[in-house]
């Protein structure tokens, strides 16, 4: 009885083993299915945000930029065709002008860029009083507090497919606002790309506004109740993506795999079904392993772009070489996709402003700290007058909330062109190099020991100068030049750099610029070795003879100040000794007090010439005639002094040789230091 029993037991206990194993093979395989179904819809949707969000970025870039240039018609239709060609997605981009805000003629205009196709653009603009402020896209932007605004789908007259805009304020480079920049993509483009994002031909993928009004849908219209729903906010756009799937493909996947489960019971061959299982499982995670190393390639790619577009362009480096007073060259090539390298510059009249430096650290931190000191520099140089000021304001700023005490090596300049005056600030960066013009001998600039920006806020940092002769050269470079490596593993060094910069074959001969032939000869001492930091050369070369120091002012108290910036800076570029410096400051003070007070002068001028036993500071003023080398001071303190002597006393004192003389209208006074 109980033999036969046996068989009938062990039947029971085998048919609850496989209803519990199949139950429990049905709901694990469903969780893993729905995860998988999400993690697909996570990859369309991070698809379609990366697509969008460039709508998104040519705005910022139009905003960005105009400042620059909120005076010139020309050059903002070059900013709208170049945001549309560097958008191909991008339909058209635009900046609308009020009455009372355009800064060019007076009137509702509206400054647009539409595409022709894909590498061809057309620039308009409007003057036919189109009334732009009842515009849904121009009304919410104007009600954003410059967040931007995303508007619904509408007809623009322009193209046989509705649009949709997203617009922001603009602002002038004073702050003010003056206009809306808008840039628009077809519903047609959307649609399409909704199609591309598409998990299943049967998914319905849907874009929905933040008021809930559907804008634009893929797929079709269906039965919600028998699919599964994923719903994402996308931002920065505040649009919601819907993307539905047919319950259909959870229940085809979990009926073959429960049945595959129920078979491998029946045979009982467990060992066989655990197996497969754990393949499976293995193969699953490998793909999402390369979903996401194929997510992170292409994220890189855009840092990359991103990275590179903060740097400089071909067509801004000739504007700072619109003269021909100067030759500019500069290139960054970072070791990996981003790098910790950086250089920027910008020309105001005739004083060019740069700067190079280096990020400690490689990869993406390191980019991200580059952004933000470019990003400082160019804050920093609208309001500072010297590199120490910049130098001394980005270091504040860095210093603060850095607790991985990431640190920046910098070289900050500023070069008076005519004049050639070099001031430069330098914090713990390759010394540069100079190259004469005639001798083409290769000297380093003397440097400060600056501590690197982003450890102390509080340190105060010592300004250099010096001066750059016509023809001579200016080479600016980070450690990656030094230090790249051959397959010896030997490195480059600062001697072997320096025959390099002063080679015949590395100075330019063809079409190549200055910092290709510097970095063809880098990569012919490495060979095929990998690089193994970024690299980075910058050249500045005076094209046109030194002028002498000049300067002319109002006969105003207040421009003092002015005029003792510019003595100083001609002594610290000149390499006079500060006791020299300060008693020039001194003389030339009591000399202009005089002629503030006393001249009835409207303007003064100076001029200040070195030779090579002394140094000459030359005042002009158009006052009345008044000889201060004749003046004889009153000797008795207790007497009443004439005007000035005192002042006329102590330039005796501190100069030793004065000349005066009237030429025409004008007094002119000669102080002379010997050195």
């Amino acid at each position: 009885m109980k033999q036969r029993s046996l068989p009938i037991v062990i039947g029971v206990f085998l048919v609850v083993a496989m209803t519990v194993q199949f139950f429990v093979s049905y709901q694990r395989e469903k969780t893993d299915l729905i995860q998988q179904m999400e993690y697909k819809m996570e990859s369309a949707q991070k698809g379609f945000v990366f697509e969008i969000y460039d709508m998104h970025e040519a705005t910022d870039e139009i905003t960005h930029f105009f400042p620059e240039f909120d005076t010139d018609t020309a050059d903002l239709y070059a900013l709208l065709e170049a945001v549309l060609l560097h958008y191909p997605d991008l339909y058209c981009c635009y900046v609308t002008f009020p009455p009372d805000c355009d800064p060019f003629l007076g009137e509702w205009r509206c400054p647009s860029a539409f595409r022709v196709n894909r590498d061809s653009v057309i620039t308009y603009d409007s003057r036919d009083r189109i009334p732009y402020q009842t515009r849904d896209w121009y009304i919410g932007a104007m009600k954003s507090d410059d967040e931007g605004y995303w508007s619904l789908p509408y007809n623009d007259g322009t193209h046989a497919d509705p649009v949709f805009t997203y617009s922001q304020k603009v602002y002038n480079r004073r702050g003010q606002f003056v206009g809306v920049a808008g840039a628009d993509y077809t519903l047609a483009w959307t649609e399409r790309l909704l199609e591309d994002i598409k998990p299943y031909d049967d998914a319905i993928c849907q874009l929905i506004s933040a008021d809930g009004t559907l804008i634009v849908g893929s797929g079709g219209t269906a039965d919600m109740r028998d699919r599964i729903l994923f719903e994402k906010v996308l931002s920065p756009t505040n649009m919601r993506l819907v993307i539905s799937v047919p319950k259909c493909h959870i229940r085809r996947e979990i009926t073959g795999i429960s049945l595959i489960t129920l078979a491998v019971l029946l045979s009982g061959i467990l060992a066989i079904g655990l197996l497969l299982r754990h393949i499976r499982k293995e193969h699953d995670a490998f793909t999402r392993m390369e979903t996401t190393n194929k997510l992170m390639e292409h994220e890189m790619q855009i840092a990359h772009d991103i990275q590179m577009g903060i740097l400089k362009s071909e067509e801004e480096k000739r504007k700072a070489e619109r003269n021909g007073d100067i030759e500019l060259h500069a290139l960054l090539l970072p070791m990996r996709e981003v790098g910790g390298d950086l250089y920027d510059f910008h020309r105001e009249k005739d004083d060019l402003w740069f700067i190079i430096g280096d990020v400690s650290g490689k990869g993406v931190p390191a980019a991200m700290f580059m952004s933000a000191a470019m990003n400082l520099f160019r804050a920093a140089g609208v309001r500072a007058n010297s590199p120490k000021e910049i130098m001394e304001e980005m270091n504040a700023v860095l210093s603060e909330n850095n607790p991985s005490l990431t640190f920046v090596t910098a070289f900050i300049g500023c070069l008076h062109i005519p004049t050639g005056e070099l001031l430069y600030c330098n914090a713990g960066h390759c010394a540069p190099l100079i190259v004469e013009s005639k001798k083409s001998k290769v000297k380093t600039l003397e440097m400060e020991p600056n501590i690197p920006l982003g450890y102390n806020g509080n340190y105060s940092f010592v300004e250099q100068g010096c001066m750059l002769g016509e023809g001579e050269t200016l080479v600016l470079y980070t450690d990656g030049v030094t230090e790249a490596r051959n397959n010896a593993r030997q490195m480059l060094g600062m001697e072997r750099w320096c025959k390099i910069v002063e080679s015949k074959e590395s100075r330019v001969k063809s079409k190549k610029s200055r910092v290709e032939s510097l970095l063809g000869e880098v990569r012919t001492f490495m060979g095929n070795a990998e690089p193994t930091d970024d690299i980075t050369l910058m050249t500045i070369r005076k094209m046109e003879p030194v002028e002498p120091v000049t300067l002319c002012v109002p006969n105003k108290e207040d421009q003092w100040p002015v005029i003792r910036r510019t003595i100083r800076e001609f002594g610290l570029c000149s390499g006079l000794d500060a006791k020299i410096r300060k008693k020039l400051e001194v003389a030339a003070e009591e000399a202009v007090v005089n002629i503030f007070h006393y001249s009835q002068a409207t303007e003064i001028g100076i001029a200040i010439t070195q030779q090579p036993s002394a140094v000459s500071l030359q005042l002009m003023d158009d006052g009345v005639a008044f000889d201060p080398t004749v003046h004889v001071p009153n000797a008795n303190a207790t007497e009443e002094r004439q005007i000035g002597g005192m002042g006329i006393s102590l330039m005796r004192q501190i100069t030793d040789e004065m000349h005066y003389e009237r030429a025409g209208e004008k007094n002119i006074l000669t102080l002379v230091k010997k050195l």
